[in-house]
């Protein structure tokens, strides 16, 4: 508690300087003067992050951090990426591109999970896989495809009953008559699994060929259905897997979604494509879905939220759906306020609070709603201008609570007289300390006993700045990292420090022999301006008291010096002070007196020649 109070006392009276931080509605980003993916670097780390525009904010988006894995050819550091409420970075690694970052609850721990593979524009990777990470960042688990088939990463979904659903992709010969056709075309198989994550056995595997006809799908043919470029009939877009252990998978390729038995594999209802089995009580604007993205599943099946690519608005819908009376309306859609549109990915994400995440796939965006479809909050993590150009885009985005303690230490660079501090991961620290030593400590058993606090600030962004006192004796310095409470989390490793001259002379620092001189030369200085004081002073009374004497009776010059005593005097009050008169009446006698003696050495000098 000591310790707490001190450093609270310390951070009072000390400046915090952090990160640049993301900016506000700004016209300049969205108009691409920043770059397509404008990032922000530090001085504590080569990490780089997101430099976010924050279009439209509120408290009510306070909770949780956003996840996401920007991808695209502005994107010189892919990979998985964690951002606070502020918009500043907390944590990221260049895994290489990436996609799908969320968090899932695993036999009762949160698990960091995403997935990482080739370029994804095309929407497929080969022999990716899938990561899972505890909350120290440490790599847990890695699932990839079973039976020598490649993660394609459309879709990673932890199920409730501890398991994983993937997408893979499985290029497969076959009869394309149906749709004109040779029978020796190809096509890229709609494929989903469901694989035991400790051990990698597949559980379930369901291939679309085998229950969906060719003629169902949208897209044309056009130049595919050959071997070098197999048509990708179905693409599945999301997966989820309910508590009966049925699937719900959605498919962008034929507008629909389809509830899959999770034991024989059979389709048991669509909803919207061709084949659609729904009465749609909206007035068709359920059941004309276009590109669905992340369907799943909420208030045990009666509901489902997906994102709707349609062309003129992309929206996020929530749907009530009536398995038994076969009809399906939509309850809530929520439409962005610029009509943003996306030609691929998008999610949507019921959050704890009530509030509902939107994200826009290909436009590098996310919006956060009321439950009602109220505009919140409105986030670009890439230029306006260049969304839906292969430039910048996440697939998904999502928000979750998350807890970081890193293994690796609080990242120390000393720069002149500030020590720049960064902790890539790090959720709790709320205080950074600075604490300095004379020497390189040799025991590293007890180095709390040999540093001494010189000041802390609070935490404020992902890289903070803490000002070195020009004072400062000790030459080599560590970070420790604190809690809301004042416990210690962490330090970086000591750190010597060496300010050049220049860097000295720019704060006014000096060393002990320099603030010697300045001192002995202040003291001479002081020492110098007295004595010439105190010889004024005499010199100017011995003038006084020549001139006095010489003008004044003697009787006058003892009053003047405090020996003369009136007379006993009835009259007499006890005021010494003269009256103007009496001045006067002094001053001509003084003068007269003066003539007086004057002309009398004349009358001498006379008399003598």
């Amino acid at each position: 508690m000591l310790m707490h109070g001190l450093l609270i006392s310390l951070v009072a009276i000390s400046g915090v300087r952090a990160d640049f931080g993301p900016y506000e509605q700004s016209t300049a980003y969205d108009d691409g003067d920043y770059g397509g993916w404008p990032t922000e670097s530090f001085r504590s780390t080569p990490v780089i992050g997101p430099s976010l525009n924050i279009l439209q904010n509120s408290d009510l988006c306070n909770d949780g951090y956003i996840m996401l894995a920007p991808e695209g050819n502005a994107v010189r550091t892919p990979g998985p990426m964690i951002i606070d409420q502020d918009g500043h970075l907390v944590w990221t690694k260049q895994y290489g591109q990436t996609r799908d970052v969320s968090v899932y609850q695993f036999k009762g721990d949160p698990y960091l999970t995403f997935c990482v593979g080739p370029h994804f524009i095309a929407g497929y990777g080969d022999a990716s896989t899938c990561y899972m990470l505890d909350s120290s960042y440490e790599e847990v688990y890695k699932i990839r495809g079973a039976n020598d088939l490649a993660v394609d990463l459309n879709d990673f979904h932890i199920t409730r009953d501890d398991t994983a659903l993937l997408t893979v992709r499985n290029h497969v010969q076959t009869d394309l008559q149906s749709v004109d056709r040779p029978e020796d075309g190809w096509i890229v198989d709609g494929v989903f699994q469901e694989v035991n994550i400790e051990t990698g056995e597949l559980l379930f595997q369901w291939q679309a060929a085998e229950h969906f006809n060719f003629t169902e799908a949208y897209p044309e043919l056009e130049d595919t259905g050959t071997e070098a470029n197999p048509w990708d009939f179905f693409h599945i877009s999301g997966l989820d897997k309910d508590e009966k252990g049925n699937f719900l998978v959605s498919s962008a390729s034929m507008n629909c979604l389809a509830y899959i038995d999770g034991q024989s594999g059979d389709v048991i209802w669509k909803v919207g494509g061709k084949d659609n089995m729904f009465e749609d009580l909206s007035d068709g604007d359920t059941t004309t879905i276009i590109q669905p993205y992340r369907a799943r599943f909420t208030e045990d099946g009666n509901a489902i939220t997906l994102f709707d690519t349609t062309e003129s608005a992309s929206r996020g819908l929530f749907l009530d759906v009536d398995q038994e009376k076969m009809t399906v309306q939509v309850r809530y859609q929520y439409l962005n306020p610029t009509d943003l549109t996306t030609k691929f990915g998008g999610s949507v994400q019921l959050l704890d609070n009530s509030n509902v995440l939107v994200s826009y796939g290909s436009s590098a965006a996310w919006t956060e709603y009321s439950l009602e479809g109220n505009p919140l909050c409105e986030v670009h993590f890439g230029s306006a201008f260049q969304f839906n150009d292969d430039r910048i885009a996440s697939q998904h985005v999502s928000k979750h609570a998350w807890t970081g303690h890193p293994k690796t230490p609080p990242t120390l660079k000393l720069i002149g007289y500030e020590a720049v501090v960064s902790w890539n991961g790090a959720t709790e620290v709320v205080t950074w300390a600075l604490e300095g030593s004379s020497t390189i400590p040799t025991n590293k058993k007890n180095l709390s006993e040999q540093f001494t606090l010189i000041t802390a600030q609070f935490k404020e962004g992902f890289e903070t700045v803490l000002s070195i006192p020009p004072d400062t004796s000790e030459h080599v310095f560590r970070v420790v990292a604190f809690d809301r409470d004042g416990n210690p989390l962490g330090s970086s490793d000591p750190v010597a420090w060496n300010p050049t001259p220049e860097e000295m002379a720019a704060v006014g620092a000096m060393t002990a022999a320099q603030k010697w001189k300045l001192f002995v030369f202040f003291l001479v200085g002081f020492l110098s301006a007295a004595a010439l004081a105190v010889g004024v002073w005499v010199i100017r009374r011995r003038l006084t008291r020549g001139v006095v004497k010489l003008e004044q009776s003697e009787e006058e010059y003892e009053r003047a010096r405090g020996v003369w005593k009136p007379a006993a005097d009835p009259d007499y009050n006890g005021d010494e002070r003269l009256s103007d008169d009496e001045i006067g009446l002094l001053e001509n006698q003084a003068e007269t007196n003066s003539r007086t003696s004057i002309e009398k050495e004349a009358l001498k000098r006379e008399e003598e020649l």
